[in-house]
């Protein structure tokens, strides 16, 4: 699961955009999305290809982390989930496109400028993070 683990880890990075709350349109931060998106394709562009078993059990463990943090049943703040990223990449025994823990630094940045980046955010993204490295330890 480890290469598995690696691929599942870039496709929610990837996905920030669409589990963030309110509408991106034309803005500062779409732009940002669109940089990270690319800068994760790079480094699933380097990845194997996926079988059917492999698919199924990224999305076993990502059903299992919605379950576990109720993030599949509703959107969060996107300093919620730069948080939750930048402690996996940080933790993380892969080597992440460096482009990637960038990005997600100059999202955080954005919102600070704009004060809208919350203590709560910050917080909430670190436990998600715990809980979804438990998954990978417990087996």
């Amino acid at each position: 699961m480890n290469n598995l683990r690696f691929i599942t880890e870039l496709a929610l990075i990837r996905a920030i955009p669409e589990l963030t709350i309110g509408d991106l349109k034309h803005s500062r931060l779409k732009g940002l999305f669109l940089k990270l998106q690319k800068n994760v394709d790079k480094d699933l562009a380097r990845t194997r290809g996926l079988t059917k078993d492999d698919l199924d059990a990224i999305w076993e463990r990502v059903q299992e982390f919605g379950q576990a943090t109720g993030w599949l049943e509703q959107k969060k703040h996107t300093g919620t989930l730069v948080s939750f990223c930048i402690e996996i990449i940080e933790t993380s025994k892969f080597d992440f496109n460096p482009g990637i823990l960038k990005t997600l630094n100059e999202i955080i940045e954005h919102f600070e400028r704009g004060g809208d980046l919350k203590v709560q955010s910050c917080w909430a993204g670190a436990m998600a993070a715990e809980k979804w490295v438990g998954l990978f330890e417990k087996g």
